[in-house]
């Protein structure tokens, strides 16, 4: 059986249904009229029951069922991202498992184009939506465009992701996605959401589907363990301060040493280890600024080893006064640090500068970055910040190291800017290497 067809056999049975205007209301109003019946029969999960009857009483039952887990498998679209997840993010399958997750399971379908809303699952700091897809006439390896705001329509600082399992290789009718949004750290999980879903193509109408969070089931579940322990790596210092343990995620709180004589960009093999050798390796980090970090970690929540630990060994860092590009328009040079950014090419368009910049020498055995120095904040000659538009980048790679390379190519708009463009670095590719081992929990 092809991707394709699999898929397709994932996606059967999805139930078809209107979301009436008052849908935001009864689904409030049914969670405390759902908790009455928690001792009916869970059939219903793949019925076609009443939309508003399945939202109001999955939310209030969804941590009460013993088959749980089993039955979320059942659900059209759940059971390729328990697969998914298995792999790739063992803490979300690991939420699933132990009934942290709240079905919705509301379709909808216009001109042959199906979206279903599947679940959620959510904590204080993270919220993940499961959606799924079909359409006979579609010609395109993605879903639709969707988007996730409060319903209150207030802006929610977060980190929004998309991930469709698995990447088609050609045109499919059918996919299973879902929308990820890390919070900022400190800001509040609304209780209300809007989830859009534009159909037929970008002119065609927004769907748009209200839920309410189950509070009972994923708040007030984080875990703060204060550490407070430092590595040296080379005479620079790393300090961690905390970690936060939460359902969906690990973020663990890291500075940098205000008198470390390098300005010290990232922790790049960094990960967590429990005491039975189990790797959680890193999802990235957020720059709270330029000495304190956030690193994200696959979550260890329903696990709870009894002893974790954080290892690494390589740091990228820059001598603090080697932090500056400078770009001469008039006289097309560009001084970088050990002058290894070269400038390919600057052109004259009339009404702007187009700027091509190469990166070589770059390590392909710890390092597939690519470093873009045109993606931060250019200042003139007089100290204002110049807008940067139209910003590409790529990477190459060879057998041969100094092939390896990062490339990209901005516009800057024509104006009196004095001559010479300045940026600051925000990342190099200088290697610090010394092992560190320290015990969180």
């Amino acid at each position: 059986m092809d991707e394709k067809d699999w898929l397709q056999k994932e996606l059967r049975g999805t139930t078809d249904g209107e979301i009436p205007p008052e849908a935001d209301l009864a689904i409030a109003q049914g969670i405390q009229r759902a908790k009455a019946l928690r001792q009916r029969n869970r059939t219903f999960l793949t019925a076609a029951a009443s939309l508003i009857l399945l939202v109001t009483i999955f939310a209030a039952m969804v941590h009460v069922s013993p088959a749980f887990a089993s039955a979320i498998r059942q659900i059209p679209g759940m059971e390729i991202f328990v697969r998914i997840m298995g792999t790739q993010d063992k803490g979300l399958a690991q939420a699933v498992d132990n009934e942290f997750f709240q079905p919705i399971n509301i379709s909808h379908t216009l001109n042959g184009e199906t979206v279903t809303l599947n679940g959620v699952i959510a904590d204080e700091s993270r919220i993940v939506v499961f959606y799924s897809w079909s359409n006979a006439h579609s010609t395109s390896k993605r879903g639709p465009e969707v988007n996730l705001h409060p319903a209150d329509g207030s802006h929610m600082p977060a980190i929004i992701g998309f991930q469709h399992s698995p990447v088609p290789a050609e045109p499919v009718t059918s996919g299973s996605d879902y929308l990820d949004a890390m919070l900022v750290e400190g800001t509040p999980m609304p209780d209300d959401f809007i989830f859009e879903v534009k159909l037929a193509g970008d002119d065609g109408p927004v769907w748009k589907v209200p839920f309410k969070l189950d509070r009972e089931l994923f708040m007030n579940r984080a875990e703060t363990i204060p550490i407070g322990k430092s590595v040296v790596i080379q005479g620079q210092t790393v300090t961690f301060n905390e970690a936060k343990l939460y359902p969906t995620r690990i973020l663990l709180d890291v500075s940098y040493e205000e008198s470390n004589t390098k300005q010290l960009f990232g922790l790049r093999d960094v990960h967590l280890v429990t005491e039975k050798g189990e790797h959680l390796p890193s999802r990235g980090a957020s720059n709270d600024s330029e000495n304190k970090k956030t690193l994200i970690f696959e979550s260890t929540y329903f696990t709870q080893p009894k002893e974790l630990y954080v290892e690494g060994s390589l740091v990228t860092a820059l001598d603090k006064d080697q932090l500056t590009v400078k770009l001469d328009l008039a006289n097309k040079q560009l001084v970088s640090p050990g002058n290894r950014i070269q400038l390919l090419k600057l052109t004259d368009r009339g009404d702007s500068y187009a700027v091509s910049l190469k990166l070589s020498g770059l390590d392909s055995s710890w390092d597939n970055m690519g470093y873009m120095a045109g993606s931060g904040t250019w200042k003139d000659a007089h100290g204002n910040t110049v807008e940067v538009s139209n910003h590409t980048s790529s990477r190459t790679l060879g057998e041969d190291p100094e092939s390896n390379a990062s490339l990209e190519s901005f516009t800057i708009p024509k104006k009196d800017y004095g001559g010479v463009f300045t940026t600051t670095l925000q990342e190099w590719p200088n290697p610090l290497r010394e092992p560190y081992r320290i015990r969180i929990k």
